[in-house]
């Protein structure tokens, strides 16, 4: 795959402080506007850019093309911009929810229907690089994500599980050194773990929790612990459609997530709602994408869209 910021004294300085402070005050106050104002997702410029799927999840970008699920459709999909209609990358796909790429930029993938993390190549198509933790089969590995050194961080709520009996009586969130094989649970306290993105210094794990509308984050250290976990906003909202889901962070640290109403940019330093943008269908994921990783994905039901956006994305699932 391709990978793909002198002192001044008397009546007379008096005078030029305070003028001096009004000035900066009025550019203060027009700096604060400015950013209120610009807007990171670009309104008018949402477009649909494939349909005619069952359920699309798993958005991530390759450098050159977007990769999407279609859960239900038991597919994984491979579009390019200009080519016209997606395309058949892999089937089956044993329910394949999330994706990201390792260091190599080969593809990862949460699988629903086999309850595992794998990895898939054209070359030797789909081999398990986890599927138990403790000596229990996983539930059904919703997201997935990769640090900078190759540790991998995933979800594991039950969604998928289907037929198969759950071994694991709570949902997830592990971190896994493949070469070691230690895994590491980060926490088991929420009710649905969703989508996961890291932080641009990638100190701190962001994770989506679908059931209560939620976003936390947490310290994690090198070798996949966590500590100081904290919730960062409550995106619940009366009459809206939708849930916190995917989860996505750009270059100056904003997180973009699923949200009841569409997508929501959050300032994780200070827990507010900077942007909240309708979706035609509800959304389920997001990631960066084109040139510069600038444009944003969603998938939606049956749609995939993108959206202009006047930010630059990072993370696993670009590269």
């Amino acid at each position: 795959m391709r990978k793909g910021w002198m002192a001044i004294g008397g009546a007379a300085a008096a005078l030029l402080t305070s003028t001096a402070a009004a000035q900066d005050r009025a550019e203060a106050s027009a700096e604060v506007t400015l950013v209120v104002t610009e807007t990171r997702l670009v309104e008018g410029t949402m477009e649909l850019v494939a349909t005619g799927y069952t359920f699309t999840e798993g958005p991530a970008w390759d450098g050159a093309r977007l990769i999407f699920s279609d859960i239900p459709g038991d597919t994984v999909y491979i579009y390019t911009p200009g080519e016209g209609a997606p395309k058949l990358l892999y089937a089956p796909s044993a329910n394949a929810n999330g994706h990201t790429f390792d260091l190599a930029g080969r593809l990862l993938n949460a699988e629903h229907g086999s309850g595992a993390l794998t990895r898939w190549t054209p070359e030797s198509g789909r081999h398990v690089v986890v599927e138990r933790f403790e000596g229990k089969h996983l539930n059904s590995p919703n997201d997935v994500v990769v640090r900078r050194d190759g540790m991998i961080f995933f979800t594991d709520p039950p969604y998928g599980l289907g037929k198969r009996t759950a071994e694991i009586a709570y949902s997830g969130v592990f971190a896994l050194d493949e070469a070691s094989g230690k895994m590491v649970l980060i926490d088991d306290a929420h009710a649905r773990p969703n989508g996961l993105a890291f932080s641009p210094d990638e100190a701190v794990l962001y994770v989506g929790d679908t059931a209560t509308q939620t976003l936390w984050a947490y310290d994690i250290a090198a070798d996949g612990s966590a500590s100081g976990k904290r919730l960062v906003i409550d995106l619940k909202a009366e009459g809206l459609t939708g849930n916190v889901d995917g989860v996505r962070v750009d270059s100056a640290g904003l997180v973009y997530l699923t949200c009841p109403g569409g997508i929501c940019v959050v300032d994780p330093a200070r827990g507010t709602l900077l942007e909240r943008m309708a979706v035609p269908k509800r959304a389920t994921n997001l990631a960066w994408g084109g040139a510069d990783l600038s444009d944003l994905y969603i998938t939606a039901q049956s749609d995939v869209y993108r959206v202009t956006t006047r930010a630059r994305g990072v993370g696993s699932s670009s590269r």
